[in-house]
């Protein structure tokens, strides 16, 4: 065994060092100035990057609560409905074998009702004799009645235009008047003749009898629209949909945070149980 120096052996351990320091150094360092000037000028840039994805992930997170509220809400309605459904079959059960019960008792009553009711029948067809001179008579009375209505339908539909004969029964009381024995009124509308005669016409002939300008309509129509708007803004009257202010985003605080996980833990533990439940 070859003996080794005293030289070498404390002169080992730095060139250990600088023979790991060869195998696992840098060969060559290059100083990117994009690269610093980027870092340096992107910290507002990576802050709205960082404030996108916690918006992302905080509306994802409503969503899965969301989800989560509307599907415990199903089955909870789910519930209620097979309870009633239930309550409800029992219920008719009971009471069709009350029906079958007292209809038994009904079916009994009712032949007997009828059993009696057939032999009073027969006997009262045997004595009733009547009717039978009087029928001519209720024939003519009811065609009278039809007449009548018919002649009253007649005289509604001449409403507009039609003629009214007056007649004097007591000449005595009037003197030395003359007076016609008849008088006759025709009783016309009140209507305008001019608009009447030209109403069978087209639209344009009444807009210009009326002296309307069919060509300005539409700006007519928008501008009593507008005033009408106002009107009803100037009075409060107003419906319009506004648009709800945005909400400004901001980080949720320690608090915040530390209630909103214990919800969350919360929720999974009743979803937990109620599985297990079922």
């Amino acid at each position: 065994m070859v003996t080794r120096a005293n030289r070498d052996i404390l002169t080992g351990g730095k060139k250990y060092q600088q023979k790991q320091a060869k195998k696992y150094g840098v060969e060559e360092v290059v100083f990117d100035k994009k690269a610093r000037e980027e870092f340096l000028t992107g910290f507002h840039k990576r802050k709205v990057e960082r404030q996108k994805k916690a918006q992302a992930y905080h509306k994802e997170q409503e969503r899965k609560a969301r989800i989560e509220e509307r599907k415990q809400l199903r089955e909870q309605e789910q519930s209620k409905f097979e309870e009633q459904l239930k309550q409800l079959r029992e219920q008719r059960e009971l009471f069709e074998k009350l029906n079958s019960k007292d209809g038994v008792i009904e079916e009994k009553e009712n032949d007997q009702q009828e059993e009696d009711t057939q032999a009073k029948n027969g006997e009262i067809e045997d004595e009733w004799n009547g009717f039978e001179e009087n029928s001519e008579g209720s024939n003519e009375a009811s065609n009278e009645a039809l007449k009548d209505n018919s002649e009253d339908e007649d005289a509604v539909k001449g409403i507009l235009r039609k003629k009214q004969v007056y007649k004097v029964d007591e000449e005595a009381g009037l003197g030395d008047v003359i007076v016609d024995k008849e008088t006759e009124v025709t009783i016309e509308s009140l209507d305008n003749p001019y608009t009447t005669a030209i109403s069978n016409r087209s639209i344009e002939a009444l807009a210009k009898a009326n002296n309307v300008n069919l060509d300005k309509s539409d700006e007519v129509l928008e501008g009593s629209i507008k005033r009408a708007k106002d009107y009803a803004k100037l009075c409060g009257v107003d419906k319009s949909k506004q648009k709800p202010k945005k909400k400004k985003f901001r980080y949720l605080t320690k608090a915040e945070r530390r209630e909103n996980n214990r919800k969350q833990k919360l929720s999974k533990l009743k979803s937990r149980r109620q599985g297990m439940q079922k």
